[in-house]
């Protein structure tokens, strides 16, 4: 076993480092709090898996939400009802992930040993490891990122050119969709908004990348998990010793290797319209305290923080981790609401954990032209 979660304590450094890595996106601390919490608070030992310790003809997969920003009004209970969605099958996320696990294994006649988490994030990693413990499996000590991402061909997958094909999505509902072949895995995602959309939102569990873990090594971004719990430690550790914000953040430097962009307050955040159920999009507007007074610091945002610009100028991209922190506490904020106009904000950056991501492959697959901009990827290394 690569390591374990054993107390209440490490559950919360390992949600903090994992909304750290989910860099904006993937769920709020909390999200993965209230999944594991429960466990280990009644007596359980959350395993992570060693890659290394298991055969290479064990059957891995991952099991994740796809959806995207649902309206800030439910649709109308008549509406629903028109199609018949009227009790909910699947209410909770992880039964529904562990259906649709059950159902990819039925259709193609195999056995699962194994999750690998898709991304780097609270809501994510730790469904992904509730949905492992309610199969009876377990849960690699890696993901195929190393960060959170807003849509499912952006991983080393990807890179290595593995199909994702077969898939399963479930929604709420019960609805369930076998995609048997693709084009390719940006077409998948594209059916699972469109499902989303159908399903009138709150996530579409998706199963896919089947394949014997032979196969999967090289596009793991191995002990990542354990990583982020040590992460989150630096990031609480900093918090409860106080002093002043170097002092704070100085464990986080030392594991990370990463370093503080500026140290700003929120003045303001631009939406971008965009259809409901699909993605969160939009520019915070930052300005510099201290140090930092005078400067203009925005953050664009597609589900996660993916650009930063100081009074013009590139300062930061994806594929390196890209993390607003709390100025007073530490915490992860996440696009979910928490960068509120007055709040005191860390722009704090660290680079990708793997180094695939610094080829020229890497760059264009999860760097800022993929996202429609004109110019590459900032290296902070």
């Amino acid at each position: 076993m690569s390591g374990t979660i054993a107390t209440l304590d490490e559950v919360e450094d390992f949600c903090w480092g994992l909304t750290f890595f989910g860099t904006g996106g993937g769920g709020r601390i909390e999200a993965g709090r209230d999944l594991l919490a429960p466990l280990v608070a009644a007596g359980e030992t959350i395993a992570l898996t060693d890659p290394a310790t298991l055969p290479d003809d064990t059957l891995v997969c991952w099991a994740v939400i796809v959806g995207g920003k649902d309206p800030d009004e439910p649709p109308p209970a008549d509406e629903l009802a028109q199609h018949g969605l009227v009790a909910e099958a699947f209410p909770a996320i992880v039964p529904r992930l562990a259906a649709a696990v059950r159902a990819l294994e039925s259709h193609t006649g195999t056995t699962v040993g194994a999750l690998v988490s898709l991304e780097l994030s609270s809501a994510a990693t730790a469904a992904t490891i509730a949905t492992a413990r309610l199969l009876g499996i377990g849960v690699l000590d890696g993901d195929v990122v190393g960060r959170a991402i807003p849509e499912l061909p952006l991983t080393k997958l990807e890179l290595l050119g593995r199909r994702a094909t077969p898939v399963v999505m479930i929604d709420r509902w019960g609805d369930r969709l076998v995609v048997d072949a693709a084009v390719g895995t940006p077409m998948v995602d594209r059916i699972g908004r469109m499902i989303s959309r159908a399903a009138y939102g709150r996530g579409i569990a998706t199963v896919g990348h089947l394949m014997r873990l032979g196969e999967a090594r090289a596009a793991l971004v191995e002990h990542s998990l354990l990583r982020a719990r040590t992460v989150g430690a630096a990031l609480r550790r900093g918090a409860a010793d106080g002093g002043d914000l170097a002092a704070r953040l100085a464990p986080l430097v030392a594991a990370t290797g990463g370093r503080v962009l500026a140290v700003t307050e929120a003045v303001a955040t631009d939406w971008r319209d965009t259809p409901p159920y699909t993605f969160r999009e939009l520019t915070y507007r930052l300005r510099g305290t201290g140090d930092h007074a005078g400067e203009a610091i925005d953050v664009w945002v597609k589900n996660e923080h993916h650009v930063v610009w100081r009074d013009g100028a590139v300062v930061a991209t994806s594929p390196d981790v890209i993390a607003l922190l709390d100025r007073d506490t530490n915490r992860p904020l996440t696009t979910l609401g928490e960068v509120t106009p007055g709040r005191g904000v860390v722009v704090f950056a660290m680079p990708a954990l793997d180094p695939v991501w610094r080829s020229p492959a890497g760059r264009a697959l999860l760097g800022p032209r993929h996202f429609g901009f004109d110019f590459d990827g900032v290296d902070l290394a």
